[in-house]
C-alpha cells in the first residue's frame, strides 16, 4: 500500500503519515521506485487500533501533547524536541518536557501527559507535580518519562517501572487518542 493509500485508510493526511514513517515507528516500509509502501495488514492493524480517554488512567481531563518528528533544539538546553524512536529515554524526556504554549495549572493537576504523533500515542509523562515559565507563555514541567513506543504496528513499549503511574500510563501506549487543539497542547476529557 502507497503512503496515499495508507493515509486514507487510517484517516491521517499524508504528511502526518510521511512524520510517523520518519520517526521510525513502522518497522516494514520499502522503497517500490521513488514510492515508500507498507504492507496492508499493518495498516489494517493501525487503523482498528482502539481509541482511548482520559478515563483508561482515571482522570477527568487528560492534557494531549501533539508533537512532530524529533530535530534538533535551537535553545542548546534539551539536545532534542518532539519524538523518534532513536532517542534515548532520557533524550526523549528532555525533548517532550518542554517549552510549551499551554495551561500549566491543567497540566499539573492532571498529573500526566500523553504525547502524540499523530493519532496515536507515542509517550506518556508521569508525575507531573511543577513546571518552569520563561516568561512568554511557555513552560517545561517537571515529571517523569513513564514509557514510550519503540515500534507502533505490533506495538512494542519501552516502560519506566520506576515511574509513579507506569502501569496506567502502559494503558495509553500505541493507542489512538484524538484531540482537537489550536496549539501543542490539547485537554481532552471523557466523551470529548
Amino acid at each position: 500500500m502507497t503512503t496515499v493509500q495508507a493515509a486514507g485508510r487510517l484517516d491521517l493526511a499524508v504528511g502526518t503519515l510521511r512524520r510517523i514513517i520518519t520517526s521510525g515507528l513502522l518497522p516494514t516500509l520499502r522503497a517500490r521506485g521513488n514510492r515508500t509502501v507498507m504492507p496492508i495488514a499493518d495498516i489494517e492493524t493501525l487503523a482498528r487500533r482502539e481509541l482511548v480517554g482520559p478515563s483508561a488512567v482515571g482522570t477527568r481531563e487528560l492534557p494531549v501533547l501533539r508533537v512532530g518528528v524529533a530535530e534538533k533544539a535551537d535553545d542548546g538546553e534539551q539536545g532534542w524536541t518532539g519524538f523518534a524512536t532513536h532517542l534515548t529515554p532520557g533524550q526523549l524526556h528532555a525533548a517532550l518536557s518542554g517549552w510549551w504554549r499551554c495551561d500549566p495549572e491543567r497540566v499539573v493537576r492532571a498529573g500526566a501527559m500523553a504525547v502524540t504523533l499523530g493519532q496515536y500515542v507515542v509517550a506518556v509523562l508521569t508525575g507531573i507535580d511543577g513546571y518552569d515559565g520563561r516568561g512568554d507563555g511557555r513552560y517545561r514541567f517537571h515529571g517523569t518519562l513513564a514509557g514510550s513506543v519503540t515500534e507502533l504496528v505490533t506495538p512494542q513499549q519501552w516502560v519506566n517501572p520506576d515511574a509513579p503511574g507506569a502501569d496506567r500510563a502502559r494503558l495509553l501506549l500505541g493507542r489512538r487518542l484524538e484531540s482537537e487543539s489550536g496549539g501543542p497542547v490539547a485537554y481532552v476529557q471523557p466523551g470529548g
